[in-house]
């Protein structure tokens, strides 16, 4: 049975996936273009009822975790809170000195990526080799295949050959995106002529 989805991402690791860095999705953050959320501790805040879990961070809040000459970049401390769902931030009034949250408590759901994701396309940005740049794992799929060849020799023909190419994106793809099989044997046709090539 597979695992159920992914519910959230690190900042971190959604940077690498969208092949930005961190600051730029903080950056966005401000904008109002995506979601950066934390789980906490309960906490007071000014005339409501305590607040605890899954909140909104204030992007400006955690931008000092981004700066290049900060001495100690590993934690800062947010004063203002978001619940999922409203508008209204809310002030953190105990602890009065605010929450302290590290980089790796930075999330994005899993949902919220996803919309990023349908409108902004950006996997299509991630460099996979200078000058070119692809969705798909190109360089893994072709990894895995040469150890095939050095373990099993060539598969019979270059269609068993293909069709290898392309069950392992469908074992490997992280989201669910496998390229069609016109694509995996254009990449694939000029490996095979050349190893079928008389020496």
């Amino acid at each position: 049975m597979a695992l159920p989805a992914r519910v959230f991402w690190k900042l971190e690791n959604l940077a690498v996936r969208w092949g930005c860095s961190p600051g730029d999705i903080v950056g966005w953050a401000t904008e109002g273009i995506i979601e950066i959320v934390t789980s906490i501790g309960k906490v007071q805040c000014s005339g409501t009822e305590p607040q605890v879990g899954l909140v909104v961070v204030c992007a400006e809040d955690v931008m000092p975790l981004f700066r290049g000459n900060r001495s100690d970049p590993k934690a800062c401390l947010i004063w203002r809170i978001r619940p999922q769902g409203t508008d209204t931030w809310k002030i953190i009034t105990d602890p009065a000195q605010g929450v302290t949250i590290e980089l790796d408590d930075l999330l994005v759901t899993a949902k919220t990526a996803q919309r990023f994701e349908d409108e902004y396309d950006p996997l299509h940005r991630v460099h996979v080799s200078p000058g070119r740049s692809s969705r798909h794992d190109w360089e893994g799929m072709l990894q895995a295949l040469m150890i095939r060849l050095f373990e099993h020799g060539l598969p019979e023909s270059q269609t068993d050959f293909v069709a290898e190419g392309q069950e392992w994106f469908v074992a490997n793809a992280k989201d669910g995106s496998v390229p069609d099989e016109s694509q995996i044997r254009r990449k694939l046709s000029p490996i095979w002529r050349a190893l079928k090539k008389p020496q």
